[in-house]
């Protein structure tokens, strides 16, 4: 067909429609592997709804409809990306300091559009336009709905762990009868001396706890990735990454099955025990069928509830709304109304997606306190993220409203960690008639650089199991060292590789880096 012939009032103008929804679909893209889908609902009909009153408003005070139909296209498309060309202006970096503040790009912003709106409402020919921007709007989204079904498939293909190095172990429980086992995983929580050097925390009190207790800690500890999908996957599967036939920086959707059916859980169903988890910040994180999940929002879905308002917030800083959400931050005088609150999501102190956080991390925290009380031998997985953004705890555990997510604040998250582990790992010890054997540790650490890879790593082996603890054991021979001393496992132990970045974004061996002047 040719566009130059189609006559006003015989074409269907639905690019306005497909604009308003291509920034969700786009931004669920890009976020791919941090949320979930259901999470994107509420920024989906905010989205709607303000393209609809767009359009209303743009059909009303414009004529002819074609006409007014491209002037709202045009207005949707300026108001979803102001946020994204505000962070491209901020990357590019000092050669457009000047520009890189609200107070200079609205303005310019406002002049650009303006001279737009002028333009569209001059055209002689609108059905050209309108072919134009359809044909456009059809492409974006083919584009991202092509993406998003790659990997959706791909997170249903990727293969689970190869067993064919996984000996077979005894389930006869030699040594190990009635004992549980806690995998704890403090998120992003750094080595006690990176801690000080790095935070100014002097973590000496914690350690020397543990260490009273009967905790062993490595004086090398180290992770073998220093990203939270990589490090996880390797941990549970007792494996790198190049046996597990997946790549260091591919999306979660590669780690998921990896994760979700890992070896570790596996080799404990075998031998008839238990599983609990807990609600993860992150799809690929999480495993919701163990035999026990624990979600603080397990009855909300959708609107208002954690993820929803996480993405929805994501989603307002890309619009032109976003200097308003930045003003209103640093503004916590003014409250929002419960409802406005909901639909944007800052300074409504107990709707508010920290508070939420906030319920999430203490209910895990206290639940993991009444664990010992479920029947049967149990496998529990805990990874917490009371040291993980977005920062929400005073140093004393209580919700700390407004809190600027800085280096201090991630101190007095370190800082509440300590008190609230120790509480739950006395009680826990405190509770079981054999001893449990716990494993506390994190991902990695909140630093950049081969500083990323310096993690807490405490291990409680009851009954001598630490004899075959040594100071430079990394996460992926934690529950091969564990196998062998408690169930009759016949692993190997793989070479401590601790693999940082470059700048390159390649794999590369990192050095040893011990503290207490301990020699690798």
């Amino acid at each position: 067909m040719n566009p130059t012939k189609i006559k006003a009032g015989k074409s269907f103008e639905y690019h306005p429609f497909i604009f308003g929804v291509y920034p969700i679909l786009s931004l669920y893209l890009i976020n791919f592997s941090e949320t979930f889908i259901s999470a994107t609902l509420q920024a989906l009909i905010t989205a709607c709804v303000i393209t609809l009153i767009i359009s209303l408003i743009c059909l009303v005070m414009i004529r002819p409809r074609e006409k007014a139909l491209i002037v709202a296209s045009l207005t949707i498309l300026f108001f979803f990306s102001y946020g994204h060309v505000f962070d491209t202006i901020n990357r590019v970096g000092s050669y457009v300091e000047l520009i890189a503040r609200h107070r200079y790009l609205v303005p310019a912003w406002a002049v650009i559009y303006c001279a737009t709106l002028i333009w569209a409402i001059k055209l002689r020919n609108p059905s050209k336009t309108t072919y134009l921007l359809n044909l456009i709007s059809i492409v974006l989204m083919a584009s991202v709905s092509t993406q998003l079904l790659f990997l959706v498939l791909k997170t249903q293909f990727v293969r689970n762990v190869s067993s064919e190095e996984i000996p077979a172990i005894s389930s006869t429980f030699p040594t190990s009868a009635g004992r549980n086992v806690y995998y704890i995983l403090l998120d992003a929580y750094g080595r006690q001396d990176l801690l000080m050097e790095d935070y100014g925390v002097d973590n000496s009190a914690f350690i020397s706890e543990l260490k009273n207790m009967g905790f062993y800690i490595p004086n090398c500890a180290q992770s073998n990735y220093d990203q939270t999908t990589a490090s996880m996957s390797s941990s549970l599967n007792m494996q790198y990454l190049d046996a597990l036939g997946v790549a260091y920086g591919e999306s979660g959707a590669a780690y998921k099955a990896l994760i979700v059916n890992n070896e570790v859980r596996n080799q404990f169903e075998k031998l008839g025990y238990s599983t609990v988890t807990f609600k993860s910040l992150y799809p690929w994180l999480d495993i919701t069928d163990s035999t026990y999940y624990y979600d603080y929002f397990a009855n909300e879905s959708g609107v208002g509830d954690l993820a929803s308002l996480n993405f929805q917030y994501i989603f307002l800083r890309t619009t032109i709304l976003r200097p308003l959400l930045q003003w209103l931050e640093v503004t916590p005088d003014i409250k929002l109304s419960p409802f406005l609150g909901l639909w944007v999501p800052v300074n409504n102190t107990l709707e508010s997606r920290e508070y939420k956080q906030y319920q999430q991390n203490t209910f895990a925290l206290d639940t993991l306190e009444t664990l010992p009380n479920l029947p049967d031998n149990k496998l529990v997985y805990a990874h917490l993220y009371i040291t993980h953004q977005p920062f929400v705890f005073y140093p004393d555990g209580r919700f700390h409203p407004f809190l600027l997510q800085t280096e201090n604040a991630y101190r007095d998250q370190v800082v509440f960690a300590n008190k609230r582990i120790l509480e739950v790992l006395k009680l826990i010890l405190s509770s079981t008639e054999a001893d449990p054997i716990i494993v506390l540790q994190s991902d990695h650490s909140y630093s950049e650089g081969e500083k990323r890879l310096q993690i807490l790593n405490a291990y409680y082996f009851p009954e001598g199991g630490d004899k075959n603890l040594y100071d430079m054991v990394t996460p992926v021979n934690t529950f091969r060292i564990l196998f062998n001393t408690y169930y009759g496992g016949n692993y190997e132990l793989l070479p401590d590789i601790s693999w940082a970045v470059d700048e390159h974004e390649a794999l590369y061996k990192a050095p040893v880096n011990c503290m207490n002047d301990v020699k690798p």
